[in-house]
């Protein structure tokens, strides 16, 4: 976890977990701690860090909301996640379909954890390459806010290097191509 998501988390819990503010306050507190980067990318973590835990919790939520239509932990939710997205549109962040849902979010997720128990069978003997991989995977499991287009070219790009550098073999590859092939045809468009 870098600094930037530590910034996060302790924002979110600050601004939103336990905060006591209006909707409204937090996120001008949020704003104002976006200031603190110089990095757009910095900005664009440290918001989408934010979705993602009040996403979380949402859903979380949602599994034994009684109330659905008229809950004000789904309003406030939902509040906080309007206006999250504002600030990353602000940040030229397109919000549309190349956006990953949280649950679009959730199976690229469990497909990442697939293709670790792949490399869990080569890691014996093998350990440096393995912890390679694994870093490549959690910097993907990272950069979900690029969208799903640059995510599936990213993760593209990574599978074919990690076979030319002789890092996988052709067959793991392939198996590991299987498992996203479904979103390859959406690379070209």
């Amino acid at each position: 976890m870098n600094i930037v998501e530590k910034l996060a988390k302790k924002s979110y819990q600050d601004n939103i977990a336990y905060g006591t503010n209006s909707v409204r306050d937090s996120i001008n507190n949020i704003k104002l701690l976006t200031y603190d980067f110089e990095s757009e990318m910095d900005k664009i973590k440290f918001i989408t860090v934010h979705i993602d835990l009040v996403n979380d919790e949402y859903h979380r939520h949602l599994k034994t909301c009684t109330d659905k239509e008229d809950c004000d932990i789904n309003e406030q939710a939902e509040t906080f996640l309007f206006y999250l997205q504002q600030e990353l549109k602000g940040l030229g962040v397109a919000i549309d379909a190349d956006t990953f849902t949280y649950e679009e979010k959730a199976v690229s997720e469990s497909k990442l954890d697939v293709i670790l128990k792949q490399f869990e069978e080569i890691k014996l003997g093998h350990q440096i390459i393995y912890d390679d991989i694994l870093k490549e995977i959690q910097e993907l499991r990272d950069l979900h806010f690029l969208g799903k287009k640059k995510w599936h070219q990213l993760l593209a790009g990574k599978i074919t290097e990690m076979t030319v550098g002789g890092i996988i073999s052709e067959t793991v590859s392939k198996d590991l191509i299987e498992i996203v092939k479904p979103h390859f045809n959406r690379l070209l468009s």
